[in-house]
């Protein structure tokens, strides 16, 4: 192996190497972040929207962390997901902090029912990025890495739907009628079923299917922080 080949190789190690170290520090952040506004509440937060943020950066930095870097394709996932858990945290930032909250929400069934909802998100975004950069690099890994964080985001927003019921059961006596929010929670739910069963013959090629899912999941995002946030 030639000199050029060698410096070439010590380049791509060293931009795998910082990509991983800025998911890493994006994952610190967001715990550190996390631990501040638990300690600066009264009871925990799981309810407020700087919680939510926060906890959506936190996940998606995760989902980063746990893919092994091998390729630039990789590389540039890890950066572009980064950057976004880095905006979410940022914004935070600009919200009211905190502050306790009714008894209600003690219960571990609603911290639960809260929590799942940016822990769904967070894996939606490092998915629908994933998605995105496969479409149109052509990356196995990244691929298999998507879909398993899109089972992962469905299954942890249909647990918060499961234990959000049984806490609306033991504190009202009943669990959730046809409200508006029950039919977003139901209409979110079948988008991330959509991500598994849109119809192969529906799109010329795999690149066109995954545009596909990434755009499927890129609008549950902007319907998830967008009904959060307004």
């Amino acid at each position: 192996m030639n000199d050029l080949s060698l410096n070439q190789t010590s380049s791509l190690e060293q931009s795998f190497i910082a990509a991983r170290l800025a998911g890493l520090v994006l994952l610190a952040l967001s715990v550190m972040t996390l631990i501040l506004v638990n300690a600066n509440s009264l009871l925990f937060p799981g309810s407020s929207v700087t919680t939510y943020l926060v906890v959506t950066a936190l996940v998606s930095s995760l989902a980063v962390c746990i893919l092994p870097i091998r390729s630039r394709l990789q590389a540039r996932y890890a950066w572009i997901v980064s950057s976004l858990a880095l905006l979410l945290l940022i914004y935070s930032k600009t919200l009211e902090p905190p502050m306790g909250d009714s008894a209600m929400l003690t219960s571990l069934w609603a911290q639960l029912f809260f929590l799942s909802r940016p822990i769904a998100l967070g894996l939606a975004i490092a998915a629908g990025v994933g998605y995105l950069l496969h479409a149109f690099g052509r990356d196995a890994r990244l691929e298999s890495h998507s879909h398993l964080l899109s089972l992962l985001a469905g299954t942890a927003f249909l647990g918060g739907e499961i234990a959000g019921s049984y806490w609306a059961f033991i504190g009202w006596g009943r669990s959730w009628s046809w409200s508006g929010h029950f039919f977003f929670s139901a209409l979110t739910y079948l988008l991330f079923i959509l991500v598994f069963h849109l119809p192969k013959a529906w799109f010329a090629n795999g690149k066109a299917l995954a545009l596909g899912k990434a755009a499927v999941l890129g609008f549950i995002c902007v319907l998830m922080l967008g009904y959060r946030l307004s």
